[in-house]
């Protein structure tokens, strides 16, 4: 069977002009598991084909796909969209959408006749499946688990799956789809070529703003530490990766694990750096994680402080002390590495005193970098259950949800034009400090470094207009 996989439009999520930093993993492993049972796997990233003139429609009909699986998030839902229609359009195939937001509303996601089928969850025992099944001429659905499907108008839900708990039997990543490899260029990455892998697939944490637990279970499911070598191995062999980005929820809470990950990565001494895509929890590191990680590549660190007020950390069930967050720091600054800190503007139970204490923690703990983000309430958290029982959400958009869009939702004390004016506000107070100021230009060692700043810059000029 040939099948496409589609990576949609990203530009709601980083911005329009800017590519995507990094490339799709759960569609190359997607593409993995597909190619593993005999299929024939082209992938298209819109993005990146599009800023060299490649149309979509032409690669559809060019590659005739009997199959097209497209991937949304809640801001890429849109983009998905078209990449659907587009695919009825000029072939006229099945179209199966997958990914977190088809995850976490699939009936609301098959309201639209483009998309045929969703996939709940991982992807690749169901997508594997399915492909057969579709292969083979099969006319009912009902025995492939894990899918929603429209019968005689009605959506249908087959039994859940479970997520698989062999991960070391899923196979690497099929990076050797990717056209333009070296088009992906996460402005933080130090060396390149850089790869992202993942090590571990769930989170044990409950934190009220997160649905990662609804999409990959309550528990983690750990790769062992051979298997993430192999890859590590694999990819320093075949693409002469210089720089790894683990993009793990909580790569660090199993120590042990992380300890026997350090003493392996130093046998092998391949000369990578590390970095941690989504940061690390500042109460599952001390002083000799962070040496040992160091040793083998670490170069700077970040830590998700989300507040900086007590009682919306443990509203928001972060199950973290600020105290130990500034022990953390202290210990990362101490050992030279660089540090970021992410914080949220907007949890439930703010008000205008809770951000003003995040703005001051920010700049106590005075890191390397501190990223200020608008909290979304996604589907499947329990926030965005909450302030959906109380009509706070009043805008449902998916456009709005990115990184960068504006507020979705308002708070009792907390209203939406007060949330975007503490976004500005706090990104002012931190970056216009001349020690910060400093620090950056004397940071710049690359022209890419050098853009990232011009870009800070243009943002914090357009705030500052706009408070």
């Amino acid at each position: 069977m040939r099948i496409l996989l589609v990576n949609p439009s990203q530009r709601t999520v980083y911005g329009p002009g800017i590519l995507p930093p990094y490339p799709p993993l759960g569609l190359l492993y997607l593409g993995a598991a597909l190619e593993q049972a005999g299929h024939r796997v082209a992938f298209f990233d819109h993005d990146i084909e599009r800023s060299r003139g490649i149309d979509m429609t032409a690669v559809l009909r060019e590659s005739k796909p009997d199959l097209v699986g497209i991937t949304t998030t809640t801001p890429t839902l849109g983009a998905a969209l078209r990449a659907g229609r587009l695919a009825k359009e000029a072939v006229g195939c099945t179209v199966v959408v997958g990914g977190p937001h088809a995850s976490l509303v699939p009936t609301e996601v098959l309201r639209s006749e483009v998309f045929d089928i969703a996939v709940v969850g991982e992807g690749e025992r169901t997508m594997t499946e399915l492909a057969a099944h579709i292969a083979e001429g099969g006319e009912s659905l009902d025995q492939v688990d894990g899918i929603y499907y429209r019968d005689a108008g009605a959506v249908v839900a087959t039994d859940r799956r479970a997520p698989e708990p062999d991960v070391d039997s899923i196979p690497f990543p099929a990076r050797h789809l990717l056209c333009h490899p070296h088009a992906y260029s996460p402005p933080d990455a130090i060396a390149r070529p850089f790869v992202t892998i993942i090590a571990s697939r769930g989170c044990a944490n409950r934190c009220t703003f997160c649905s990662t637990p609804a999409l990959f279970g309550p528990d983690v499911r750990r790769r062992s530490v051979s298997n993430v070598m192999a890859e590590i191995e694999d990819c320093v062999r075949r693409y002469g990766i210089r720089e790894v980005h683990l993009a793990d929820d909580c790569f660090t809470s199993d120590r042990g694990w992380t300890l026997e990950f350090c003493g392996e990565l130093a046998e092998r001494d391949l000369g990578i750096n590390l970095f941690f895509m989504n940061g690390l929890r500042a109460d599952q590191v001390d002083r000799e994680m962070l040496a040992a990680l160091k040793r083998v590549g670490l170069i700077n660190v970040g830590f998700g402080v989300e507040s900086g007020n007590q009682s919306v950390l443990n509203r928001a069930r972060k199950g973290l002390r600020l105290s130990r967050v500034v022990e953390s720091f202290a210990m990362a600054k101490d050992l030279g590495l660089t540090t970021w800190a992410f914080f949220m503007i907007g949890l439930p139970g703010e008000d205008e005193s809770t951000v003003r204490d995040t703005v001051r923690v920010a700049k106590m703990l005075d890191p390397d970098f501190a990223k200020f983000f608008i909290f979304k309430p996604y589907p499947g958290s329990e926030a965005y259950e909450e302030l959906s029982a109380q009509g706070l959400i009043f805008d449902r958009c998916p456009d709005h949800y990115g990184l960068y869009g504006p507020p979705v939702h308002r708070l009792p004390e907390l209203g939406e034009s007060r949330i975007a004016r503490w976004y500005r506000r706090a990104n002012i107070e931190f970056y216009l400090r001349p020690r910060t100021i400093l620090r950056h230009l004397l940071r710049v060692r690359s022209f890419s470094q050098l853009r990232l700043n011009l870009r800070a810059l243009r943002f914090l000029a357009q705030s500052v207009a706009r408070m």
